[in-house]
């Protein structure tokens, strides 16, 4: 049976790709283990610890990752991110192009997915626009949109989202860059209008109408290569993505209400 080490793989992403769309593979989520990043270390790593596959997901350097491969011999997936297309990349974006530059000297077989906007289940709710407005919804708020709500994003479900970074590790090009993404364009107008419509009554709409910088207002991912290499599609619409997201936020919130 093939194994798979995932770092990082108690986040988000981690979380759907042990859902319905991971093959029968045995997988190990290290993100959680007293020792972590240590079992990655030379001297550290136990016998057992013969991986085919890694996904690399922690927000930490690769270098541990690649030592562990190349005693492994095995293929590596980086969850980069579709940030590094910024003229101007933030630290966390510089680090992702330094990961890329180190896994293509390494001489490893790896494949690198950059992610775009994605949502569902297990994200950090308050770090996104859909996560906001969405709980701004459930507290009876209006849904207050920043700016005048042109900044366009795409959304992938997380379940999409699983089945196209399994894909893109098991039958990717050795070497190959994927954007992941949905290739929908949406403002961020359109998507309170969207979150609105899933409540009765839906919620007021007070779009700000004031400058703000938006160092990224346009995010929309390239997946021709994803599509004509692997056939990869979105199945999950833009409609049905928010709905689901909006249902995944009530059930986390009722999961975590200690009175219900």
């Amino acid at each position: 049976m093939k194994k798979v080490l995932t770092t990082g793989g108690s986040g988000f992403i981690g979380h759907w790709l042990e859902g319905e769309s991971a093959p029968s593979y045995t997988l190990m989520n290290i993100a959680n283990r007293s020792n972590y990043p240590h079992i990655l270390e030379r001297d550290r790593l136990p016998n057992v610890a013969i991986w085919d596959y890694i996904i690399h997901l922690a927000p930490v350097p690769i270098d541990r990752v690649i030592e562990c491969a190349k005693r492994c011999g095995a293929t590596v997936l980086l969850a980069s991110s579709g940030g590094v297309y910024d003229r101007d990349p933030a630290p966390y974006f510089k680090m992702k192009l330094e990961d890329e530059a180190k896994l293509r000297d390494s001489k490893l077989d790896y494949r690198i997915a950059r992610i775009f906007t994605t949502c569902g289940a297990h994200m950090k709710w308050e770090r996104y626009a859909i996560g906001n407005f969405i709980m701004q919804a459930e507290r009876g708020e209006p849904i207050r949109v920043q700016s005048y709500g042109s900044v366009v994003r795409s959304y992938m479900y997380g379940s999409d989202l699983a089945e196209w970074l399994w894909a893109i590790l098991l039958r990717g090009q050795p070497g190959g860059v994927y954007d992941v993404g949905a290739e929908e364009p949406h403002s961020t107008k359109e998507l309170a209008w969207e979150i609105a419509g899933n409540y009765d009554p839906p919620p007021q709409i007070n779009i700000a109408q004031t400058w703000q910088h938006e160092p990224r207002p346009h995010y929309i991912p390239d997946i021709s290569r994803a599509r004509d290499e692997l056939g990869l599609s979105i199945k999950v619409p833009f409609g049905e993505a928010v709905a689901r997201t909006v249902k995944d936020y009530r059930d986390e919130h009722r999961n975590h209400d200690p009175l219900t």
